[in-house]
């Protein structure tokens, strides 16, 4: 079993600190159960519907992975779209977030 969390399709200023919330959620309730012995050692972000990212979305996604590393899970950044690839590799951050599936996308 996985944890895994859908990105919507604009992660950008004006999404994200609704995202933010959702997302502390989601970690906590991951944490909770993997504390009980009822969870797994795998969360997954799914960003196939990324359409438009910025860079506070980059942001709220390092702080993802900057709070997953706390509790010793990578961030596993799977089917990235071709909006995002692009983002992480603009900013050098793509082998930071290496996905674990092929982006939805070219580079």
């Amino acid at each position: 079993m996985s944890y895994t969390m859908s990105l919507p399709s604009e992660l950008t200023i004006y999404t994200v600190a609704e995202l933010r919330a959702r997302w502390l959620a989601w970690l906590s309730e991951a944490v909770r159960e993997r504390a009980t012995g009822g969870g797994s050692d795998s969360c997954l972000v799914d960003a196939a519907s990324v359409a438009e990212v910025d860079g506070a979305g980059v942001q709220l996604l390092i702080a993802l992975d900057r709070e997953l590393g706390t509790a010793q899970w990578p961030l596993q950044l799977v089917n990235p779209s071709r909006a995002l690839a692009q983002a992480l590799d603009h900013l050098g951050l793509a082998s930071t977030f290496a996905s674990a599936a092929t982006p939805g996308g070219a580079r």
